[in-house]
C-alpha cells in the first residue's frame, strides 16, 4: 500500500452515489423506454370487450333482463363489429376494439346486442390505457445511469491515477 492515504471521497462516497444514480437511472429509463415503444409492441388505448354466447347470454337472463343498453349489430360501429365478431370466434370470446368506439360507455356498463336473431350479453373486460412518461425521462435516465457507472469505477481509476502519478516521481 502506499504511504499516501486513500481520499474518503474517491473510495467510499463516489461509487455510493454512483449506484443511487444508476438506480434512480433505471427507475426513469425503464418506464421511459417502455413509454417510447408501447405502441408498437401492446395494445395500448384499445379496450378489450368479451362477447358471450347466446347460451350463456340466455342463462344469464333467464328470469329478468336488466336495464342494459341494446343494439342491433348493424348499428355497431366497423371497429365495434369486426372486434364483435372476432370475439365470438375467440375461445375466451374476447378482441380488441381498434378504432372508433362510440358506444363505449354502454359496452363498459354492459349491454345487449342482437346479432343473427340472438341475444349476446357485451362488456368492457380491459381499457389497456396508455402509459404517459415525461419526454426527458428515458434520456435523463440514460444519462444517469452513465454518471452512475463513472462513479462506481472512480475507486480503481483513483487507485490506477496514483500508481501513474508514484511511478511517474520514482
Amino acid at each position: 500500500m502506499s504511504d499516501q492515504p486513500e481520499s474518503v471521497l474517491f473510495t467510499y462516497l463516489a461509487p455510493f452515489v454512483g449506484v443511487l444514480l444508476v438506480a434512480v437511472g433505471i427507475g426513469a429509463a425503464v418506464p421511459g423506454g417502455y413509454a417510447l415503444i408501447q405502441d408498437e409492441i401492446s395494445t395500448c388505448g384499445e379496450p378489450t370487450i368479451a362477447v358471450e354466447g347466446s347460451e350463456a347470454t340466455e342463462r344469464r337472463f333467464n328470469e329478468t333482463t336488466p336495464q342494459v343498453a341494446r343494439f342491433e349489430f348493424e348499428e355497431l360501429s366497423t371497429a365495434e363489429q369486426t372486434a364483435f365478431t372476432e370475439a365470438l370466434s375467440h375461445p375466451r370470446g374476447e378482441a380488441h376494439v381498434s378504432g372508433d368506439f362510440p358506444n363505449a360507455v354502454q359496452f363498459r356498463n354492459g349491454s345487449i346486442v342482437r346479432y343473427e336473431g340472438q341475444r349476446h350479453y357485451v362488456t368492457v373486460v380491459s381499457e389497456n390505457p396508455c402509459f404517459d412518461a415525461a419526454p426527458l425521462q428515458f434520456p435523463l435516465g440514460v444519462f444517469a445511469i452513465a454518471f452512475g457507472v463513472v462513479g462506481i469505477l472512480t475507486p480503481p481509476l483513483y487507485r490506477k491515477l496514483v500508481a501513474l502519478e508514484e511511478s511517474a516521481e520514482s
